[in-house]
């Protein structure tokens, strides 16, 4: 009796597992959209997101501390100063400390905008879609406030078609 309930059991959990298989259960991710927030600037300016509403953004959080993030700077400042693509701004959110976000920017001669935070700059980085806090995180917002790519480490120059939807 026993080897039959087991029978029965093994029978049941196989057509279900089957089932499963042939019908994976689609989950569909809400869309996400960049709501509203403030940070600070380098001088001290409180600088609301909202200022740059309607236009496509890519909005980079790192540190200074950060390898991958020094690495990548460059680039992001390169995309900035590129003025083929169009009215894209660079917006890098730093988890810092003022001063040392301010050396670092003129060590490298980084001119896109940059906002500085701490605690809530980290809070926002996960409400936009880094579970894991890593640094350092980007993501591409679309003029309408979708965002539509994102990217939890590094970004290279081949991620640049990715990021801006270009097949």
């Amino acid at each position: 009796m026993k080897s039959f309930k087991t029978i029965i059991i093994i029978s049941s959990l196989s057509l279900l597992a089957i089932y499963l298989f042939m019908n994976p259960m689609e989950q569909e991710e809400e869309p996400m959209y960049l709501s509203s927030f403030s940070l600070e600037n380098l001088e001290g300016e409180m600088i609301n997101i909202d200022e740059y509403k309607g236009t496509p953004l890519i909005i980079n959080f790192w540190a200074t501390w950060c390898s991958p993030c020094r690495r990548e700077m460059p680039l992001l400042n390169a995309i900035h100063s590129d003025r083929n693509i169009n009215d894209l701004t660079v917006i890098g959110i730093a988890i810092d400390e003022p001063e040392l976000v301010r050396d670092f920017i003129n060590e490298l001669g980084i001119d896109f905008p940059i906002l500085v935070g701490q605690g809530e700059a980290y809070d926002l980085m996960k409400d936009l879609g880094n579970s894991s806090i890593t640094l350092p995180y980007t993501i591409f917002v679309e003029p309408d406030g979708l965002i539509s790519w994102s990217k939890s480490t590094e970004i290279k120059y081949e991620d640049l078609n990715a990021m801006m939807g270009v097949e």
